[in-house]
């Protein structure tokens, strides 16, 4: 492991324990590092299963449910345009499904995160793609509508180039 990878993974974990990690709290982050570590082993092991010889570039750069997709849309009680955020379903199964998220813009990159609060914007799963309404002032403004590579970086989604 990179000692930048190290240390990413050591912030995170000692901003997961808080200041005065119980033993129990200790315990329910390393299986959750535990879970994360086999998930990884999976998804490597799927995409090294994958790669067939003869396929194209552009098939490879886009795995399957590895996206999100931003769409503009009328307010239909206003008008006004709207964004309409979708995942990719794994993309969203990988973030770990959340029921609210945090959009923010990291450097250059966009990341979605898992809400852990009562904040965050209601990601709704019950028709098609889970997804959700984008008020107007987030980093997703500066995006045109269309279909975005997405891809897993220190428990946060991040944003990449578009792709469709």
């Amino acid at each position: 492991m990179s000692s930048d990878s190290y240390d990413i993974l050591r912030r995170a974990v000692v901003e997961a324990l808080g200041p005065r990690a119980t033993p129990e709290r200790r315990r329910q982050i390393a299986a959750e590092l535990r879970a994360l570590a086999e998930q990884q082993e999976r998804m490597a092991q799927r995409a090294e299963n994958q790669a067939a010889p003869g396929e194209s570039a552009r098939r490879a750069d886009r795995a399957v449910g590895m996206y999100i997709r931003i769409r503009h849309e009328p307010d239909p009680h206003t008008g006004a345009r709207r964004i309409r955020l979708l995942f990719g379903k794994q993309i969203w199964f990988d973030l770990g499904s959340p029921e609210q998220i945090i959009i923010q813009r990291v450097g250059t990159e966009i990341w979605i995160t898992a809400s852990k609060g009562a904040g965050g914007l209601r990601v709704e799963t019950d028709v098609g793609l889970p997804g959700c309404i984008v008020p107007d002032g987030t980093p997703l403004d500066q995006l045109a509508p269309g279909r975005y590579a997405a891809m897993l970086r220190a428990g946060a989604l991040v944003i990449g180039a578009r792709s469709g």
